[in-house]
This record gives structure tokens, sequence and C-alpha cells, in this order.
């Protein structure tokens, strides 16, 4: 008796230290995302290359600062213009619709912004205490961008290092089984993002096309934020459609036609042939389960919440399977 007590207890301290160190978890998390893009670039140069992996990583960390400069040079100011303009569009493209509404007994407010719903949202802090406070005012933002890059970059450079580190602490006649669901995880995981990042430039670029062709003002801001929501399954596509709908208040009926059309053969290309074919192989979430969990990490932790849930069910998915399903239920086959 006095084992399985033992047992539960020190799941439940586990688990209160998970509760009490959630947005932490959620930075390193995000990290480890980062190290599995850098390693993909790693695996990418050294194909080739028979280069040491650190200076295959420091190849890839020189490529990606590259491209991102190359894309402030060439477009960045253009769309940092388009979307200060696209703010005020919006904005008052939102006050007639607001003025409709209001008119039709249908109260909502006359401003719309990001700010609007996340504050209706209840803050991490008074969830988690302490360990909320600290990083939402001891670090900010930037300093949260540089740890999470450290860490990736960290990781990357050795993962086999600290996924050996974490392994020690289980008990020896499983740690073999555990470095190998670690690996499948993180290949899977890996894949995932790869995929994903693969579908967000298809999406980003053909919805930049669809409004350019009928001569949209913002159609490069427009296509960018299509293509960076399309990272959240399901919800995504529709927050993206929030400021195209704005910006189509005024357009005669053909541009409506056609950028609706355009719009949602895109979004059914992409969820009826381009994910299956890139991500199902890979891991299979269930479409429900993927928007509850959705919601629950945007209510619990707001939008980086929702920018981490779905790599991370992908992630715990596997674990679960393999650790849970295969090995402790004795059920293989269903793993």
């Amino acid at each position: 008796m006095a084992r399985p007590i033992l047992i539960g207890i020190a799941a439940l301290a586990l688990l209160g230290l998970v509760v009490f160190f959630s947005e932490l978890l959620l930075l390193i998390f995000a990290g480890i995302l980062i190290a599995a893009i850098l390693d993909s670039g790693v695996k990418m140069f050294r194909r080739f290359l028979p280069v040491p992996r650190v200076l295959a990583l420091v190849m890839t960390i020189f490529l990606a600062i590259g491209a991102i400069g190359f894309a402030l040079v060439a477009g960045g100011m253009t769309v940092l213009n388009q979307l200060d303009a696209l703010s005020r569009a919006l904005g008052e493209a939102w006050r007639i619709v607001a003025d409709q509404l209001n008119d039709w007994g249908i109260p909502v407010l006359r401003t719309f912004n990001l700010e609007d719903i996340w504050e209706r949202l209840p803050e991490p802090q008074t969830i988690f205490g302490g360990a909320g406070a600290v990083l939402g005012t001891g670090f900010g933002m930037i300093s949260n961008v540089l740890i999470v890059s450290l860490i990736g970059i960290f990781l990357a450079a050795d993962p086999a290092r600290y996924r050996d580190g974490l392994v020690i602490f289980a008990p020896v006649a499983y740690r073999a089984r555990l470095r190998d669901v670690l690996d499948r995880a993180g290949r899977t995981l890996q894949r995932w993002l790869v995929g994903q990042l693969a579908l967000m430039l298809i999406v980003g670029v053909a919805t930049t096309v669809v409004l350019l062709v009928v001569g949209f003002d913002f159609a490069l801001s427009l296509g960018i934020i299509a293509g960076v929501l399309n990272f959240i399954p399901f919800m995504g596509p529709i927050l993206a459609f929030v400021p195209i709908g704005l910006a189509m208040i005024g357009q005669d009926l053909t541009t409506v036609v056609i950028v609706l059309t355009g719009y949602t053969f895109i979004q059914q290309m992409d969820a009826n042939l381009l994910s299956p074919l890139v991500q199902d192989r890979v891991v299979h979430l269930p479409p429900a389960l993927t928007v509850a969990f959705l919601l629950l990490m945007g209510v619990i932790f707001g939008p980086i919440g929702v920018a981490l849930a779905t790599p991370l069910l992908a992630a715990l998915r596997v674990l679960a399977l393999e650790l849970y399903v295969g090995d402790f239920l004795g059920d293989p086959e269903n793993r």
C-alpha cells in the first residue's frame, strides 16, 4: 500500500511543478521547436558536405540570418508600411461594420484589436501564480526571444547530450526504450514543423497572388498574415480571413466573389490535399481534440499558447501512445 501512495504523491508533486513552471516550460518547448528547425538545416548541409555538426549549425544560422536580412531589405519597409496602413484601414472598416450591427440591435465595440480580445481572457498569472508574473515583468518579449533562440541553438548543437541527460534519470532497464521514444517524438515534431512551414509558404504565396490579381492595396501584408496564421490548424484560416473580409468592404461585387472563391479554393486545397499529403503521414491529430487543446491553451496562456498548442499536442500524442498505451497498458498495436 505504501508504494502506490508514494507514487500518487510523487505524481501530484510533479503535476504541481509542471503547473507552477508552465510558462517557463512553454519557453523551453519553443526553444525545442527552434532546435528542430535548425537540426533540419544541419542535416541538409551534412547530407552534401562532410563537415562537423557545429560547423553545419553555424552555416544554418548564417543562412537563416541572411534570408531574414534579405527579406527585410527587399520588402521589409514595404511590408511595414503596408501593415501600418492596413491597421488603420481595418480599424475604419470595423467601425463601419460595428455601426451597422449596433443599428440592428447587436451591441459591439466600435474599436477592434487583439488587445480587446485577450483582455477578456484570464491572465496566466492569476491561474499559475508567481511564475507567470516573473516571466511577464522580468524578462520581456525581447529577452524571451533571445532566451528561446539560445536554447534552440544549444540543443541543436548537441541534441544527443541533452536527450541522454534526461534519460539518465530513468531506471537503467528503461533507458534504451525511453531514448528511442524521445528520438521518435523528436523526428515526428521535426517533420511536422518542416511540413507546416512549407504549407505556410504555399498558402501565403497563393493568397498574395489572388489578392494581387484583383488589385488589393495590402495584398502582400494580407498574404503574410494568412501564411503565418496557417500555422494554427482549423482556427488559423478563419482568423486570417477576418482582415481579408474587412479589407473587402467597399470593393465591387466581382472583386468580392473572386477573393472569396480564391481564398476558399486555397484553404480547401490545403485542408483536403496538401495537409493530408504532408502531415497525416507524420502525425494524425483528431480535429476535435486539436480544437479543444487550442482553445484550452489560448484561454490559459494567450497567443503564445495558441501558437504552440498543435506541435505540443503532436509531441504529447507520440509520448502518450508509446509510453502509456504501448508500454504501460501493453497494447503495442494501437500505439
